[in-house]
């Protein structure tokens, strides 16, 4: 598993990760190789803060990806996308 921090993005710190699942079956029987998925928290004040609030985040289409990299950047994105939501309703 892979994770990276990033922040602070308009006051909140984002640490996404990247998970590497085993992919199912071909139909015809041949292996498709490994797939990533990516994961996604947001947390003010520091990436350490207990004070983190969980919510769903609308990654779009693609749940799943080729690399580590894909991925994180991916759900990175969908939570500044959350957070410029959030901080326009207030």
């Amino acid at each position: 598993m892979a994770e990276r921090v990033s922040g602070p993005y308009r006051g909140y710190y984002i640490s996404a990760a990247a998970r590497l699942t085993p992919s199912p079956d071909q139909a015809d029987g041949a292996p498709k190789p490994p797939i990533y998925v990516g994961s996604v928290s947001v947390a003010q004040g520091g990436p350490d803060n207990v004070h983190r609030f969980e919510t769903l985040v609308d990654l779009g289409d693609q749940r799943r990806f080729a690399s580590e990299d894909e991925a994180l950047g991916h759900v990175e994105q969908a939570a500044r996308v959350y957070i410029d939501r959030l901080l326009q309703n207030t």
